[in-house]
């Protein structure tokens, strides 16, 4: 844990977008220290290991404690220090959230080819500063989003980032990629200029590094096109824009796995890359082995190729495949001159292994509609041979074995009804409007069931999209209808319903929306996707809490109190509200359907007596109702 410390004599402030890495060069150089040596005295490493290097890991995150005590050390501001790392991106960015969200395990730095953790792309002209005297010293700053895979172009000036230090060849900031995943390389080299090289070279024993000024106008930077500077804009601003982090996170996965596809049946789509970026891309490319389908034992045996998913090391040829890609995907997957079905006959099958994670963010990350749209292609447009023969398509699973979870229904008409009215989890009071005139009578897990499914099948009924898809549109994990064992999935009318018509059902249902108040709730979920009860807010609330032991809530009933609002506001689930997501959640803590702070939310939600904190509960509920009136969208008001 970290330990109070003395602040540093002297200190930087920290540039625009600049990167923990990139700081703690620009200190040592100003207290003509090692890395290290800072790394050490503002606690990024653990003082009891005296061979130990600062962790990557501190890139992607620094937990409270650690945080605190860095900014404090360096004089700079919490949120100036959190600003250092990645974290901020890792809702937008789905190869950052599979690396920070690890619940129950320590963070660690891992290889995640859209996330540079062992290295950095750079421009010389912003790592030789901006012309005022602290960066004429010290130097300009090496940039967080350099080390993200989709980066590759410098907009300020207009140019490509390099990879590679020109005179050692290895990439800048990370030397020999089978080296440990260290915050820095050759982190005890004395009097370094932070844009001079680091790497190792030579004798290892001698630990000499290239020292090369990578600031330096040699070798000159190739100009961005007009075309790829689009492209980079409009990358830039899904990850620090007006985009919802959902929508910018599946258009990031939806390029990653354009990007597979692309290089795995290269040359098929070579058309849609720029025919700069075809001679590096294809170098890229030769690199690779020729084929790594294997049986099951030896998979086991041996480790795959590079997979398809990797960006290339080259910005250029990134850039061209990242284009390739955009084209890809906005391209009418039925129309005449579509590239995709001619692609997707040409893929290797789904069990080679250099796919690495493609089918995971296919199935978990992408957007419904691009799954959707591969889907129809190998039912549609490909040959049911051909697809039994091994192709790369969805593979099935208990959630969707069924015709009914890849089938749409959109089987109500005539009523003027969207799927953002539909709540993600059906309040009780519509059961018995639809199906129940006594819905509490029914067993608990089955009145969760039917609140749970009900909407998803709405959302089918009035739309295009199969059960999966409509789940996804809800908000609901895909994981709780695709792994283990499913939280949700199709009703049975028999069993669920008591033999009722799922139609009537759903159209009763549908009508009784029609005819009450016009809500958004998809805007809704995302106008909250981040809140929690503030401290002011949560005193306020105490004074009624009027529990007859006379126990004072917690922290447990804080963090139950600010998911019931959030729910009653969302029309969402208790166990998806931010206060049980990281980072305000911990890691270390599990999310089970047996923690108290479930069991007190399904009290209050049930009425069930005795209610813990009855006056408390009031006060939720009017404050819930409140905050709803006082936030009503333009959706709400003027109806969808």
């Amino acid at each position: 844990m970290p330990t109070a410390r003395d602040p540093l004599p002297r200190s930087l402030r920290t540039l625009p977008d600049e990167s923990l890495p990139g700081f703690l060069l620009r200190m040592s150089h100003r207290l003509d220290l090692t890395p290290d040596q800072v790394a050490r005295r503002v606690g990024l490493t653990t003082p009891k290991y005296a061979y130990a290097k600062a962790s990557a890991s501190h890139l992607l995150m620094m937990d409270e404690a650690r945080l605190n005590d860095f900014a404090s050390t360096v004089r700079i501001a919490p949120e100036e220090a959190d600003a250092l790392t990645l974290r901020s991106y890792g809702d937008r960015y789905p190869a950052l959230t599979q690396m920070l969200v690890s619940p129950g395990k320590v963070l660690r730095p891992r290889r995640e080819p859209w996330v540079l953790m062992n290295h950095s792309r750079y421009c010389p002209h912003c790592l030789a500063g901006d012309g005022t005297p602290i960066q004429n010293r010290h130097g300009g700053p090496w940039k967080r989003q350099w080390r993200l895979g989709f980066a590759f172009a410098c907009l300020q000036h207009q140019v490509f980032l390099l990879s590679n230090c020109p005179r050692c060849r290895l990439p800048a900031l990370g030397g020999r990629l089978s080296s440990s995943v260290a915050l820095l390389p050759a982190p005890n080299t004395p009097r370094l200029h932070p844009a001079q090289c680091r790497n190792p070279v030579g004798d290892p024993a001698k630990r000499e590094v290239c020292g090369h000024r990578l600031d330096a106008s040699e070798p000159e930077t190739a100009a961005l096109p007009h075309d790829m500077a689009n492209l980079q804009a409009v990358l830039l601003d899904l990850l620090v824009g007006d985009t919802p982090s959902d929508l910018a996170s599946q258009r990031f996965a939806n390029l990653q796995v354009a990007v597979s596809m692309i290089q795995a049946g290269w040359p098929v789509a070579a058309d849609l890359v720029p025919a700069r970026a075809h001679a590096p891309l294809e170098a890229h490319l030769a690199a690779r082995p020729q084929s790594t389908r294997r049986t099951a034992t030896e998979a086991t045996s041996a480790q795959p190729g590079t997979p398809w998913n990797t960006p290339p090391a080259s910005a250029i040829a990134t850039a061209g495949v990242l284009l390739a890609a955009y084209h890809l995907l906005a391209q009418e997957p039925s129309g005449p001159r579509s590239t995709l079905p001619q692609l997707l006959r040409h893929l290797p099958t789904r069990d080679d292994l250099r796919w690495g994670r493609t089918w995971h963010t296919l199935a978990h990350e992408a957007s419904p509609s691009l799954r959707r749209q591969i889907d129809q292609v190998y039912r549609h447009r490909l040959s049911p041979e051909w697809i039994r023969q091994g192709a790369p398509t969805l593979r099935p699973s208990k959630a969707n074995s069924t015709q009914k979870i890849f089938s749409s229904v959109n089987n109500l008409t005539g009523l003027e009804i969207s799927p953002e009215r539909i709540p993600q989890f059906l309040p009780v009071s519509w059961l018995s409007a639809a199906i129940f005139e006594d819905p509490d009578s029914l067993i608990a897990a089955r009145r969760r069931r039917l609140r749970r499914a009900l909407p998803v099948h709405l959302v089918q009924a009035i739309s295009n999209l199969n059960f999966l898809e409509a789940a996804a549109f809800l908000g609901i994990p895909t994981s709780w209808s695709t792994q283990d064992r499913l939280r949700i999935q199709p009703l049975a009318p028999f069993q669920d319903l008591k033999d009722r018509d799922l139609p009537a059902t759903l159209r009763r249902l549908a009508q009784h929306i029609v005819g009450g108040k016009r809500i958004d709730y998809q805007a809704r979920r995302r106008e909250f996707s981040g809140w929690i009860l503030g401290d002011r807010t949560w005193g306020d609330l105490c004074q009624h809490k009027n529990s007859r032991t006379g126990r004072k809530p917690t922290r447990r009933t804080r963090e139950a109190a600010s998911a019931f609002v959030w729910s009653r506001v969302t029309g969402s689930e208790f166990s998806l509200a931010p206060v049980f997501q990281p980072p305000i959640w911990h890691t270390d803590r599990a999310l089970r359907s047996e923690i108290p702070h479930l069991e007190l939310l399904r009290r209050w939600d049930q009425k069930q007596a005795p209610i813990p904190y009855p006056g408390l509960l009031a006060a939720l509920e009017s404050h819930a109702m409140r905050l709803a009136n006082s936030t009503v969208t333009q959706s709400d008001q003027t109806g969808t």
